[in-house]
């Protein structure tokens, strides 16, 4: 199998980085559009359920989150078949869930926005021609997710719907909606509107009833011994003597999209040479895509520390990714995808949260989530389109170093409960 390349899929999906125009677009543009498509929309019954499409583009960690959800319609529904339209950067995620066929997730194009449609549209007619019954739309009232879902043709659109909110308008085109629940984790959100989508009778507003902690579930990374080996071994050209010594991952760098979500690069220094200094044989390895390399290497040179190396484009797939995270003590990372795709793997992880609420996208691993609770966290969410003009994110400048050095501590000591937040509150 060829797999993208690490950059393709962690980093944040093309449009994104033109996400002014692309939010643009999408408010302004994609609300015309969406009323004028409603004029067009019929209601049709679907007689029995044989082929489902779930739509979503823009979040890194949205497969995992959606395990659950696309369990349960596994589950309720064993013949029917699966598709996915999704980044063609994000494709690996979804399969790595082992829930759809390889064949049947379709990858869109996204080197810049104008591809991005074009490519968006190209495979709509292709799916047009599978004749789907129902679209699920995981995306959260994004205008372009609910025109796609237009598009492909289907019988009838499952999707988040406003109710009573005020703006988030994405006209007429979804035939069984479901409400966005802000308070509860999205993994619930995806599992309620898949259940709000196979539902035989409807309510208002939809879904009437609780989504039980003990419903969301994980699969589990099966690492591949040749694969691991291979990962190990570039280990060890950065640490030529290197025995499998603990090893702690630091993920620094969320990247120009939502610099506001970074930890500030010397807290993480001093974060690091606490860690060195309190364990002779762990070594650090700070990790992200070649674009991360330059806070990598700012850190490395405050740190002064042969232990302390940057890894940033050292794996090449997001599977050598979870092969590296799997055979390392810790994670220590910024509110970005890489602390999602290692919940696949009993590796701990300690999470640094800020704009977005640790009780919607909290990691659903093994992870401990440090967050300062400032009143005007978080500042991005759903309902303001994941738009904030903070550009001083005290809420993670005052997160002192010591604190996260100790969390990091009792986070490998194992003397913590995880799927909390500052050790305290569940957020499942």
């Amino acid at each position: 199998m060829t797999f993208p390349s690490y950059e393709e899929t962690i980093a944040l999906p093309s449009p994104v980085k033109e996400s002014a125009l692309l939010r643009f677009t999408d408010r302004y543009v994609g609300q015309f559009v969406c009323c004028l498509l409603s004029l067009f929309k019929r209601k049709r019954k679907i007689s029995a359920c044989r082929r489902i499409l779930f739509i979503e583009f823009f979040e890194m960690g949205a497969a995992i989150m959606s395990y659950s959800a696309l369990k349960y319609v596994k589950n309720k529904l064993p013949e029917c078949e699966l598709h996915v339209l999704c980044m063609g950067g994000s494709k690996e995620s979804w399969e790595l869930l082992g829930l759809v066929p390889v064949q049947n997730i379709h990858g869109v194009e996204g080197k810049d926005m104008l591809r991005f449609l074009f490519s968006v549209l190209g495979t709509l007619g292709g799916l047009r021609r599978k004749r789907f019954d129902l679209v699920v739309d995981l995306d959260k009232f994004t205008r372009l997710s609910a025109i796609a879902s237009f598009l492909v043709g289907a019988r009838q659109v499952a999707g988040f719907y406003r109710y009573e909110y005020e703006g988030l308008y994405r006209g007429d085109l979804v035939d069984i909606p479901c409400a966005f629940n802000q308070n509860a984790h999205i993994a619930k959100n995806f599992l309620a509107l898949c259940k709000v989508a196979l539902a035989e009778k409807q309510h208002y507003p939809n879904y009437k009833g609780p989504v039980e902690s003990s419903e969301i579930l994980l699969p589990s990374f099966k690492s591949d011994p040749d694969l691991a080996r291979q990962v190990k071994e570039r280990v060890r050209v950065i640490f030529p003597d290197w025995r499998e010594d603990p090893l702690v991952l630091v993920n620094p760098d969320v990247g120009p999209n939502l610099p506001i979500r970074n930890y500030p690069a010397g807290h993480y220094a001093k974060v690091i040479s606490g860690i060195l200094g309190r364990s002779a044989e762990t070594r650090v390895l700070l990790i992200g895509v070649p674009e991360n390399a330059a806070v990598c290497e700012k850190i490395v040179a405050t740190v002064r520390n042969d232990r302390c190396r940057n890894f940033c484009g050292g794996t090449r797939s997001l599977v050598e990714l979870l092969e590296l995270i799997n055979f390392s003590r810790l994670l220590i990372s910024n509110d970005n995808g890489p602390a999602h795709f290692a919940s696949l793997t009993p590796t701990p992880i300690l999470a640094l949260f800020s704009t977005d609420s640790p009780f919607v996208y909290g990691p659903l691993g093994n992870c401990v989530i440090l967050y300062t609770f400032f009143h005007c966290s978080p500042c991005i969410s759903v309902l303001n389109n994941k738009r904030s003009r903070c550009t001083n994110n005290l809420c993670l400048q005052t997160l002192e170093p010591a604190k996260v050095l100790e969390s990091a501590m009792r986070v490998m000591e194992g003397q913590v409960t995880y799927r909390t937040i500052n050790g305290e509150w569940s957020y499942l």
